[in-house]
């Protein structure tokens, strides 16, 4: 599991394309509240694939699969209280015939 809540801490994150994107994300949201992190307002969680048990799907605002180029992602957003939340992402493996 990779925890983050700054543009530093996002260097880990794999697949680049998921890394851009939440890089994306992440400065928006800063933008849009005036921050310099999101220690107060929020995280951006990745999990590996064996994590999937730490993705609780029914405390989810919302659950979408995010497709980025030949990755596929569950992803969801969970409401901890009024002012913070976690974004989450969970790696799905595809399955070809």
């Amino acid at each position: 599991m990779i925890k983050t809540t700054n543009l530093k801490e996002i260097d880990q994150i794999q697949p680049l394309m998921l890394k851009a994107y939440i890089a994306k994300k992440m400065t928006a949201m800063m933008r849009e509240y005036q921050v310099d992190n999101l220690d107060d307002i929020g995280c951006f969680i990745v999990l590996e694939p064996e994590e999937f048990t730490d993705f609780p799907i029914g405390e989810m605002e919302f659950v979408e699969m995010l497709f980025l180029e030949e990755s596929m992602f569950l992803h969801g957003v969970r409401i901890i209280d009024e002012s913070y939340g976690e974004d989450i992402y969970l790696p799905v493996e595809v399955v070809t015939c």
